[in-house]
């Protein structure tokens, strides 16, 4: 028989007896239902209110565009609120007088002539209760915008009107603009850009724990999977192909098969994330990327433990500990690097901990 003819026979034959176990499909399906709720339940915690703001402005007017764009980026680090725009006055009215809207806030054409006292009116309805938050946001959005004119029309009132001041104003300004003063700093270094905030704690303990599941399930069916092909090789199997010299294409076709079973896995528990828990799943590629390397580790620590161990009983002693230590030094639950320095030395030693890090 030729080797590629060998290699395919010992695939198909070693994938066969890998899935025809009940434990597999057990293992898939109880993954995917758990990542399923688990995610969907994940999902539901990440926004319990929210309060939507309506805003009414002229778009030709300069100066209430520009407090309508600086509304939107304020508010879009924070999750529970959301400034809606809108260019019919009487639906902005309609929408809080139902509810849709915690208030409703309406630019008056004075605003940028600087008169800023009544030339923003709020709308209310019984339901308002979170005005003063909202009140104090627009309140600086119009503030940041109008900062510049405020200075210069002080001045003018002491000083008086002259070219120099102009000049003067519009360049200090201009250097606070380009100093990002009024802006959220963000840095853009080697690695792309970096998030102007800290991730939510909730968010990230999540993320982890969904794709140590699906690692922990890897690990399991791998572990389950090597007691079984050790006992398979205990025969003259190992003879027969060392005489044929064919040992080694065998191990690689258990190898390849062990693979394909673990990545198609794996697939599944990511599946079930993107479609239940989208918000709290990586890129796609390197999501991919990570499970494939997670799984041919594991798939090659099956194909040595197999040949080199002579008994299956050592992974049915120690089996459950490894698991263990891959739930604790796995980063499972939490980066141990926010411990202790050498725990996070020794975590880099598990596989599992390199998956959810390379899939975060």
């Amino acid at each position: 028989m030729s080797g590629m003819r060998f290699f395919w026979v010992s695939f198909v034959l070693n994938a066969k007896k890998i899935i025809a176990k009940k434990a597999m499909w057990i293992g898939l399906i109880l993954l995917f239902l758990t990542v399923s709720f688990g995610g969907a339940f994940a999902q539901t915690q990440r926004s319990i209110v929210v309060l939507n703001a309506g805003v009414f402005y002229n778009p030709s007017v300069l100066f209430e565009a520009s407090v309508a764009r600086v509304l939107d980026e304020s508010v879009r680090d924070i999750p529970f609120i959301q400034f809606i725009f809108y260019d019919d006055l009487e639906e902005l009215y309609a929408d809080v007088a139902f509810g849709r809207l915690e208030c409703g806030y309406v630019l008056n054409s004075d605003l940028g002539n600087g008169e800023f006292e009544g030339v923003v009116t709020v709308i209310v309805s019984p339901r308002t209760i979170a005005t003063p938050i909202l009140n104090d946001i627009v309140a600086a959005a119009i503030l940041r915008v109008g900062a510049e004119d405020i200075t210069r029309d002080g001045l003018i009132s002491i000083f008086g009107e002259s070219e120099e001041l102009n000049y003067f104003v519009e360049r200090q300004f201009l250097a606070y603009n380009e100093m990002d003063i009024f802006m959220v700093p963000s840095f853009i270094g080697e690695y792309g850009h970096a998030h102007e905030s800290a991730p939510n704690i909730f968010d990230a303990t999540a993320s982890r724990v969904l794709y140590g599941l699906i690692g922990l399930t890897i690990l399991i069916m791998s572990l389950f999977c090597t007691g079984m092909f050790i006992e398979g090789r205990a025969s003259a199997l190992n003879v027969a192909l060392r005489a044929h010299g064919k040992l080694g294409l065998y191990d690689f076709s258990l190898w390849a098969s062990a693979f394909a079973v673990m990545f198609t896995i794996g697939l599944s528990g990511l599946m079930a994330k993107a479609l239940f828990a989208p918000n709290f799943i990586g890129q796609a590629l390197s999501s991919a990327a990570a499970l494939a390397f997670y799984a041919a580790v594991c798939s090659l620590f099956l194909t040595l433990a197999s040949r080199f161990l002579k008994s299956a009983g050592l992974i049915q002693s120690f089996g459950l500990f490894l698991v263990i230590l891959n739930i604790f030094f796995g980063g499972v639950l939490l980066d141990l690097a926010e411990i202790s320095e050498a725990l996070s030395h020794l975590q880099r030693l598990f596989p599992l901990f390199w998956y959810i890090e390379m899939s975060l």
